[in-house]
């Protein structure tokens, strides 16, 4: 959001009556006092009272800055409105008015009452360096937010990154002070003159429209498969960039071997609204997601868990992915009898997991690797509709209504699953027959979620019977009920 500059400015009709008013009052002065201009009709040095050629005397000068004023102010207006880039600021506008009422003041002083320009300037100068010197750091103010506004340095809703790599908001831009805002809403004033001095980035005005670049280190055991790291490490990041569009850039690579240890780092680009801790939360919290999925050892020394112990745990990391899917309504012990049950499964790259239009009982829940679900076009062309991440589930409608597979679903890797099927859970559901109720309230409610982000929103009373629907549609399918 751009500063606004509120100049006033008098409509061109207007303005152009008041240069024209201007004529009409010499051509007055001249009919009624013999001359077109003030200094030629009154004498202020030797009068004591004002007369009536004074009062006009004085309004011929009044009327010409009032003309000049608003001429400057009209130009201004057409030259913002005109051009593209930085605009004059009202303040500097604010600025030529005084110094204009005071220059026409100090020639008709000069004029009219003086006579003497010598001594008047010399009189003025003192006074004039008086007061700068008083208003010194008043002055500097408006100078410095002259400069700001007028070469663009900074907009009200700017971020700004300082040189200690402190974010902050640009709230407000007044003639005194900069008003920042920090992370955690605190409220800065600067003092403009302070401002100008300041080193800092403004990541709204960068060339290349860039966002806010940061940095997180992730320091491992140098016994890990440095390979390996790099692509979970990667697959996290694109997990990010395509669910969160405030963060459309990553790097990652090795950046040191030292004593024993890679320290791998991730730069990532996002937009300035969010908090340095708030990005690095969700970064971090990605990067120990898929670390931990793709099996590695998260204590103090990380390391991967070798391919023959591979298979001995993956059944326990339903625990950390279950919170993801469905499966949420699930308690901790459910969950473990599900663990202790499910089967592994592992898909190749390019290889076909579900096939649209088969009907089967269960579903899957990704442990390694990358899925894309796919249904066809009218050209039979396979079309990319989804991915489903690390802890994402895939074919859960079938698992619980038995319904065959609404879309393709494809490895974009060599991937590594489990499959949880309806004898599976079927124990579940018998002790606990209000999960039903639960799962069916989760999965309409994130369908309706996702037609609201469609703007295809659905009334309450539809998602409440698209729930009741569903209830019965699989306590028919597990208990012929319904």
């Amino acid at each position: 959001m751009k500063i606004k500059h509120s100049i006033f400015s008098l409509p061109k009709p207007i303005f152009w009556l008041l240069i024209l008013a201007n004529i009409v009052y010499a051509f007055w002065l001249d009919q009624q006092f013999g001359s077109f201009w003030a200094w030629n009709i009154a004498d202020l040095a030797n009068k004591h009272d004002f007369k009536i050629d004074d009062f006009v005397a004085v309004g011929q000068f009044i009327l010409f800055a009032v003309t000049v004023d608003m001429a400057i102010r009209h130009f201004v207006v057409r030259f913002n409105e005109t051009t593209e880039g930085n605009h004059l600021p009202a303040i500097l506008v604010q600025a030529i008015t005084i110094v204009c009422y005071a220059v026409i003041g100090l020639i008709g002083f000069v004029v009219m009452y003086d006579h003497s320009a010598g001594e008047v300037l010399a009189a003025s100068g003192a006074v004039g360096f008086g007061i700068v010197y008083v208003l010194r750091e008043f002055i500097a103010d408006i100078v410095a937010c002259i400069q700001i506004q007028s070469e663009g340095l900074i907009s009200i809703g700017d971020y700004i990154e300082v040189e200690e790599g402190e974010y902050y908001q640009v709230v407000q831009i007044d003639h005194r002070m900069v008003i920042l805002r920090n992370a955690v809403k605190h409220t800065i004033r600067v003092p403009n003159r302070r401002f100008i001095g300041m080193t800092y980035v403004n990541l709204n005005k960068q060339s290349e429209k860039v966002g806010a670049r940061r940095i997180i280190d992730i320091e491992l055991d140098s016994g890990n498969d440095a390979d390996r790291i790099i692509e979970l490490l990667t697959q996290a990041a694109d997990y990010i960039v395509k669910a969160d569009p405030r963060y459309p850039w990553y790097q990652i690579r090795l950046a040191k071997i030292n004593n024993g240890t890679y320290t791998f780092t991730w730069q990532y680009e996002c937009d300035p609204s969010v908090t340095p801790k708030g990005s690095k939360h969700m970064v971090s919290l990605a990067a120990a997601r898929f670390l931990k999925l793709g099996g590695m050892n998260m204590n103090s020394t990380v390391e991967v868990t070798r391919s023959s112990e591979l298979v001995r745990t993956i059944n326990s990391r339903l625990k950390d992915v279950y919170r993801f899917g469905v499966l949420k309504a699930l308690s901790m012990e459910q969950v473990t009898r599900l663990s202790d049950v499910a089967q592994i499964v592992t898909c190749r790259a390019n290889q076909l997991l579900i096939e649209k239009g088969h009907n089967a009982d269960s579903m899957y829940i990704l442990m390694e690797g990358g899925l894309e679900v796919t249904i066809p076009n009218d050209q039979g062309e396979q079309v990319v509709v989804a991915t489903i991440w690390p802890g994402e589930c895939v074919g859960e409608m079938s698992l619980l209504t038995g319904e065959p597979r609404s879309a393709n679903v494809r490895a974009k890797m060599n991937s590594t699953l489990l499959e949880i099927t309806k004898a599976d859970i079927t124990p579940i559901f018998e002790d606990t027959p209000e999960l039903i109720d639960e799962i069916s309230t989760l999965l309409e409610e994130r369908k309706a979620a996702n037609q609201a982000y469609f703007n295809q929103a659905l009334e309450p009373e539809e998602v409440r019977k698209n729930i009741k629907i569903l209830a019965k549609k699989i306590l028919k399918f597990f208990f012929n009920k319904g």
